[in-house]
């Protein structure tokens, strides 16, 4: 005769399989736990594969401008950020013990500085043995001083699972910074943020711009998630200004002049406004297969507006409100000097225009990642958003009336709104792809795109360990043996609705069972099913409480040798 495990551990609502057999007589073995998927963990962010030098000069100022401050690194530090994958959980843990605090739970919704975050992103760094991210991240920790406001990590990740499942998760350090940069910004800065000096060189578009003062501004911030089936997530909602100073443009002017009106004409165009304003990009957990290793999202990017124009930058600039086309003014982009042809007199015109483009409300679509993880997928509203928005602009263009032409107006105003229109046409599609577009993609929500991530997939894994042992080793017909069956929580998360299933071995018959002493957290326990004394069958305790981890029990049944 060999005594046996017990077959069925009911815990977390999860059914756990015993899977080992004893292999002597009263010789013990551990029961193994089976996982359960909980979920995923899904970021709305940059995932930027590597950083070029372009991107390298983009990304400094446009976070230093979100958080008020200055950020410089170079371009292998940002490259470590963008490349560096660590443990979400144990990242919380190293939190958790910085600020003194309980669990990794209370480490989400603790207020902490973006240094303390970088600070304990560098140290798990070190842990993974990863010095260039870990290097990056110290020298950003003592960046990030300056930015003395604070945030709680759990507004940027809606954790709707134990922090135990979370075991295998990463997260990237750039997707995590940035998320946080855009939640500070949202958090902190109340008023226009100051803006930030690009020359047109680092842009990559030296031939178009000569400079730029960029002002960005979180509406919103991202919302990230760890969680079931049918969490919901979303990117940034982000208005950008980009105020350009141009390489002067000056347009021939000969079919001004040759009308016989104006004596003199001159046109010179040197400058732009562009605001842009992006909706949050949202997106839902559809379905998660631990088994084929697959995670399927519904995606929707943000509906990107772009403006050409004035906008007040309490108006653009203000979170609580939409931008109706009525918000939008005449911008001055440069001026016509002109000499009249009757009279002679000279005239400095300033010339205005503005343009309203809105973005189309896009689709949901279904995005299905497999295989390995963290894995990043693109989502675009359109392959030609950025062409046909700049085409838009142009078709949309206005250019404020000249009354200063008195007379003339009727007839020289439409055609130097031909020129203007044929001069600045070639300039609008460099600015959206080269300079918006650029800017915005770092922050993962680029012009009609989303990116998302998938971290991981969550599970909890409870390793609820059982073993038995016997009161002696050899027994004869009629005495009776004496099963001990010892419970312990070797995992990270508390468990509950705890319940042991066992059965009488053959060629034995039930005598008695107990619960035995109970450890803390454990309210009762009760024997809730038996066989009848000199019968054969199904013995089962259930409990209620929880069971902490390291919590350790035991119960016992008695049978009689036949």
């Amino acid at each position: 005769m060999k005594h046996h495990l017990p077959r069925l551990v009911w815990l977390n609502h999860f059914i756990i399989t015993c899977l080992l057999l004893a292999a002597g007589l009263f010789g013990a073995a551990p029961s193994q736990a089976a996982c359960t998927t909980t979920g995923a963990c899904i970021t709305a962010g940059p995932r930027l594969a590597s950083v070029d030098t372009s991107q390298s000069a983009l990304l400094g100022p446009l976070l230093g401008g979100l958080l008020g401050t200055g950020v410089s690194l170079n371009a292998l530090d940002w490259n470590a950020l963008a490349g560096g994958n660590l443990n979400l959980l144990n990242t919380l843990k190293i939190l958790q013990t910085q600020l003194n605090l309980s669990s990794p739970s209370q480490a989400l919704g603790a207020n902490v500085t973006l240094a303390q975050i970088a600070t304990a992103l560098s140290l798990e760094a070190q842990a993974e043995a990863k010095p260039q991210l870990a290097s990056a991240l110290s020298g950003l920790a003592s960046a990030l001083n300056g930015a003395g406001g604070t945030v709680r990590l759990g507004d940027l990740l809606k954790l709707t699972v134990d922090t135990g499942s979370l075991g295998t998760t990463t997260v990237n350090a750039l997707d995590m910074l940035t998320g946080l940069v855009q939640l500070y910004n949202r958090s902190n800065v109340l008023t226009t943020p100051a803006p930030i000096g690009i020359s047109g060189g680092l842009l990559g578009a030296a031939g178009v711009v000569n400079s730029l003062q960029l002002y960005a501004q979180a509406i919103e911030p991202p919302s990230y998630v760890c969680g079931p089936t049918g969490s919901t997530f979303h990117s940034a909602a982000i208005r950008v200004k980009l105020k350009l100073d141009l390489v002067t443009l000056a347009p021939v002017t000969d079919t001004l002049v040759g009308l016989g009106l104006l004596q003199s004409a001159s046109i010179a165009i040197g400058k732009l406004d562009v605001y842009v304003d992006v909706a949050r990009g949202e997106g839902s957990l559809g379905a998660v297969d631990a088994v084929a290793k697959s995670v399927t999202l519904q995606v929707a990017p943000g509906v990107a507006d772009i403006y050409i124009g004035s906008i007040d930058d309490s108006v653009f600039f203000n979170r609580s409100k939409r931008i109706l086309d009525s918000d939008v003014g005449f911008g001055t982009i440069g001026q016509l000097q002109a000499t009249l042809a009757l009279g002679l007199a000279s005239v400095n015109i300033p010339l205005k225009v503005k343009s309203i483009v809105r973005g189309d409300a896009p689709f949901s679509r279904s995005v299905t990642m497999s295989g390995s993880f963290p894995q990043t997928r693109t989502v675009s509203t359109s392959a030609v958003f950025v062409t046909n928005a700049a085409n838009s602009l142009v078709n949309n263009l206005q250019i404020d009336s000249m009354p200063l032409l008195g007379l003339l107006q009727g007839v020289v105003e439409p055609l130097v709104k031909t020129l203007v229109t044929k001069t600045i046409t070639p300039v609008i599609a460099p600015v959206l792809s080269g300079v918006a577009d650029p800017l915005l993609k770092l922050l993962g929500i680029g012009l009609g795109q989303m990116v998302v991530t998938v971290e991981g997939i969550g599970q909890s894994c409870d390793d609820f360990k059982l073993s038995k042992t016997a009161d002696k080793a050899n027994a004869t017909p009629g005495a009776t043996i004496v099963y001990t069956i010892r419970y312990e929580n070797t995992g990270t998360t508390t468990l509950n609705d705890l319940k042991i299933s066992d059965s009488t071995p053959a060629f034995t018959t039930y005598a008695d069972s107990s619960c035995g002493a109970l450890p803390a957290g454990l309210a009762t326990c009760s024997v809730s099913a038996k066989p009848e004394p000199g019968a054969n069958g199904k013995v089962e305790w259930g409990f209620t409480g929880t069971l902490a981890p390291g919590a350790s029990g035991q119960v016992t049944i008695t049978v009689t040798v036949q």
